[in-house]
């Protein structure tokens, strides 16, 4: 006969297994921008990281520069309907090297997740490009859930107030 203790252990379990989970998230999709590697060799990582993304059903685009304030970084988000920004640094000594992948929110302009890889000077992109899918995708998958939502304009347009308005009168003939 079950006793008072386990009685309510069964309840809390089912109470717990009774919570609903979050729903899983859908997978990403969406527009990045994948900027120039920082380092010596840090265009082969960068081609993996294309490859990674685009053979996941990401669109990606290549030929955008950084801007310079998290600010920018929204509006060209909005203006272009990018989900977010790929960048990354790679650096080598010797036979050893590691490489870092940034990823930056298209919805707040912050870098939202990095992840770093280190090994073999000449393994390390293939390693990025297998490891890069498992490591970001939750977190790509968040950020395109926000990116899909409405967003709301942060400012007015800029207007220009250039004082007070001249009149328009025709040249005086008889001077």
């Amino acid at each position: 006969m079950p006793t008072a203790k386990s009685k309510s252990a069964a309840r809390v379990q089912s109470k717990e297994r009774a919570q609903p989970k979050d729903p899983p998230l859908p997978p990403p999709q969406g527009k990045f921008v994948v900027f120039t590697f920082a380092g010596e060799g840090g265009h082969r990582v960068q081609q993996q990281v294309i490859n990674s993304l685009r053979a996941k059903g990401l669109k990606v685009i290549t030929n955008l520069r950084p801007v310079d304030s998290p600010e920018q970084y929204r509006e060209m988000s909005v203006t272009l309907n990018l989900v977010g920004y790929v960048d990354g640094e790679y650096a080598g000594e010797g036979d050893q090297a590691s490489a870092t992948v940034y990823v930056r929110s298209g919805v707040t302009g912050m870098r939202a997740v990095s992840t770093t890889f280190a090994g073999d000077r000449r393994t390390l992109p293939t390693e990025v490009g297998k490891g890069l899918w498992d490591r970001i995708s939750p977190d790509l998958s968040k950020m395109c859930v926000e990116a899909a939502k409405p967003r709301k304009a942060e400012r007015a347009p800029l207007r220009i107030e250039a004082g007070t308005p001249l009149e328009n009168r025709p040249a005086d003939a008889g001077n």
